[in-house]
């Protein structure tokens, strides 16, 4: 964000999750290859309070750690960097030097949660902070509270790379460090009625088995499944998209 630094700072106060709580992955809306010019978003570089940034010239391998910070109602409705207007009910990130529209995976070091997130906008530009969250992907990443978070952020596609596809669209259920109470929620959840559900184990600084149910072909489609958790009383869900998804082959 090209703005000014007058924003307030909670108190960074980080809890530690259990090892078999929900783990939000939450997708943003993707957004057409075509990014309206600006002056931060096509300039190899820019200046802000009086420093020079230099955009790097891909997000291939790009992978930080540092401070996470979120805005919100101050600049809801003012146009970003990349020219689309800005709004906080919206996941979406503002970072310093990638490129506008790269895909990044914010995970929060302490307490394992990760959520996805299209950056196009600039800022954060207070030392130690290397991404500003709008206050909806703060929400999901579950740092509205504090504030502030220390974050590994990790580019996982770049602004030239196809969206996402609908039939990789799906609901996470939740998500958990043990495969088998994953699996024992899975069979809970068809005792409800529920179908169409997976288990998708993930490798990275820890493992993951996230609960899944779709794909779903169409926005209706996710809707409709949507609207038949909650009339289950099921209110812990968060959309994702899933890259490169393949069925899993059965034994």
């Amino acid at each position: 964000m090209l703005r000014g630094s007058d924003r307030t700072v909670w108190l960074l106060a980080l809890a530690l999750a259990g090892s078999g709580c929900s783990v939000y992955d939450y997708v943003a809306e993707t957004f057409g290859d075509s990014e309206p010019e600006s002056r931060s978003g096509t300039s190899s570089s820019y200046v802000a309070l009086g420093v020079r940034y230099h955009v790097l010239d891909s997000a291939e391998g790009y992978v930080e750690r540092g401070l996470a910070s979120w805005y919100g109602s101050k600049f809801h409705g003012r146009k970003t960097s990349s020219g689309e207007v800005f709004d906080m009910h919206q996941v979406s990130a503002a970072h310093k030097t990638l490129p506008l529209s790269t895909w990044v995976e914010v995970t929060h070091l302490e307490t394992g949660h990760s959520i996805t997130v299209r950056v196009n906008d600039r800022g954060p530009f207070k030392e130690g902070r290397i991404i500003d969250l709008s206050r909806q992907a703060a929400l999901a990443l579950g740092i509205v509270d504090e504030g502030l978070a220390p974050v590994e952020v990790r580019a996982i596609r770049g602004p030239s790379t196809a969206p996402q596809t609908a039939e990789h669209q799906f609901l996470q259920l939740g998500a958990f460090a043990i495969r088998s109470n994953a699996e024992a929620f899975v069979q809970k959840l068809r005792r409800q009625g529920l179908v169409r559900l997976s288990v998708r184990t993930r490798k990275r600084d820890m493992t993951l088995h996230r609960v899944l149910q779709g794909p779903f072909d169409d926005s209706a489609k996710l809707d409709q499944a949507i609207a038949k958790l909650e009339a289950l009383g099921i209110t812990e869900y968060t959309p994702v998209n899933i890259p490169h998804w393949k069925p899993i082959r059965k034994q």
